[in-house]
């Protein structure tokens, strides 16, 4: 600001040691004014600069809230996704224990049919295909109509496959195929989605079929259903039962691994 000419003025005053005259007054008056005025000017751009120093201020907090609102929801995302990841991964690694049983028990069932299709090649001679052996006229031979059921439920034909496996149990139902028929049976069902049937036929097989292997198998695939359906102690007890009366068998050494569901 500018102050010289006032100083200047009352220095020159006091110095000629005389009173100040009306012009002197008024000369002096103005500088006042144009000081005030000045300063005026001062407070005015110095408010005006804190005001939009507040604004930016409260600006930045909000962007600063909004960042944070972000982030929190980017980790409960986070967080989800490796809940779910981590189900799907179990899901997917039941699912390849399944299929590997599987895999094994259908490899098993092949070879059995391989060998009774060879001694049926070397009877054909004295048998009649159409009427076979212990089975109703017209009706494929149980060993036929098992191969014939493996290879739709191979090519995800569920229908045609269920279709030749009940043909078998109603046509054969003593055969050493029944207890297979009956299993895939269930199969059919747990592939189509439709686990609650599926476990209702696997429950079929150790009732009808105790003492053959195929029941281990259902035993061991009914306790992985209750255990998924938050039914473990059920669970529990029907794989401990796979271990106690299949002890040999690969579906009691994955029992051992999963029995506590």
């Amino acid at each position: 600001m500018k102050r010289w000419p006032l100083v200047a003025l009352t220095a020159a005053l006091a110095t000629a040691g005389c009173l100040a005259s009306k012009g002197d007054i008024r000369l002096i008056q103005d500088e006042f004014r144009a000081t005030r005025a000045q300063l005026g000017l001062v407070d005015t751009s110095i408010t005006r600069q804190n005001e939009q120093r507040r604004q930016q201020i409260a600006s930045l907090s909000a962007t600063v809230e909004r960042l944070v609102d972000s982030v929190r929801y980017l980790n409960n995302r986070l967080a989800s996704l490796q809940t779910n990841v981590g189900n799907e991964l179990s899901a997917l690694n039941d699912q390849v224990v399944r299929m590997q049983a599987l895999l094994g028990q259908t490899t098993r069932n092949l070879q059995d049919t391989r060998a009774k299709l060879d001694e049926m090649r070397e009877n054909a001679a004295s048998a009649n295909p159409t009427t076979p052996a212990g089975g109703p006229p017209g009706v494929p031979s149980a060993i036929t109509l098992l191969t014939s059921g493996i290879e739709s439920l191979t090519n995800s034909a569920f229908g045609t496959a269920r279709s030749s496996f009940e043909q078998l149990l109603t046509s054969y139902p003593n055969s050493d195929e029944a207890p297979k028929a009956q299993l895939y049976i269930g199969q059919t069902f747990e592939n189509e989605g439709n686990t609650a049937t599926a476990d209702s036929v696997y429950q079929l097989v150790p009732t009808k079929y105790p003492k053959t292997p195929e029941a281990g198998i259902a035993l061991y695939r009914h306790g992985k259903y209750l255990c998924r359906n938050n039914k473990k102690g059920e669970g529990r007890i029907a794989l401990n039962r796979v271990i106690r009366d299949f002890p040999a068998s690969d579906e009691a050494r994955l029992a051992r691994d999963v029995r506590d569901c």
